[in-house]
């Protein structure tokens, strides 16, 4: 997964993963939807497409793309969109639970989220942070279960709720060996087998919360 603060060098892999694995129905929205790829990636898959961001990148001309500031109202009807996505949006958005509310309105049935993780755990205490850390575009992170009941607050019932990292991550720490190149390619193959047999773990590391969640049917 190649992504930089601020912008995005190349589609995430694991985004492409939780479309194809939790996009439902035949139309979607993707807010935020940036230079296009994952609003690709659902027209790709058969999915009527529209999506919203500040300024116009999406070379597509399968997307139906809506330039302009991202907040409520939504200039869409009732339940028009089967799928809603929200990819690294939500936390640059001042009116959250405005836009949440008008998110839960255009919804037909499944939102797919994902927003930075507000834990950094033992990381600062080595110096170490996130990158969205720096990112002065945030309003706000979020933590897992917060975020959980946010959402059904706003009418939607969780499906999925996983923190998400990169295993390789702590492959950064062999930059900091003195001995060369060999004894740092042989502490990276140490860090590998130590990972692989679970004695290490990175959900401290973890940067990212992906929520899945279906809209709550109307009593």
């Amino acid at each position: 997964m190649t992504e930089t603060v601020g912008w995005m060098a190349s589609p995430s892999a694991l985004k492409l993963d939780y479309l194809k694995h939790h996009a439902i129905g035949s139309t979607a929205l993707d807010i935020g939807c940036g230079r296009g790829w994952y609003a690709s990636a659902l027209a790709d898959a058969g999915f009527r497409v529209t999506g919203m961001d500040q300024t116009k990148r999406v070379d597509d001309e399968r997307i139906h793309v809506i330039e302009g500031e991202i907040q409520a109202p939504l200039p869409f009807d009732d339940a028009s969109f089967d799928t809603v996505l929200m990819f690294d949006i939500l936390e640059h958005l001042g009116e959250e639970a405005a836009i949440l509310d008008e998110v839960a309105r255009v919804c037909r049935q499944r939102l797919i989220l994902s927003v930075p993780h507000a834990d950094a755990g033992p990381l600062p205490q080595y110096g170490l942070t996130y990158l969205h850390y720096i990112d002065d575009t945030h309003c706000r992170e979020y933590l897992p279960n917060a975020l959980g009941d946010l959402l059904t607050g706003h009418g939607f019932q969780t499906v999925s709720l996983q923190l998400e990292g990169q295993p390789t991550i702590p492959l950064a720490f062999s930059e900091f060996v003195r001995g060369g190149a060999v004894v740092r390619q042989w502490v990276r193959y140490a860090i590998t087998a130590l990972y692989k047999i679970g004695l290490i773990y990175n959900d401290h590391i973890a940067g990212d919360i992906f929520y899945v969640g279906d809209r709550t049917p109307s009593v």
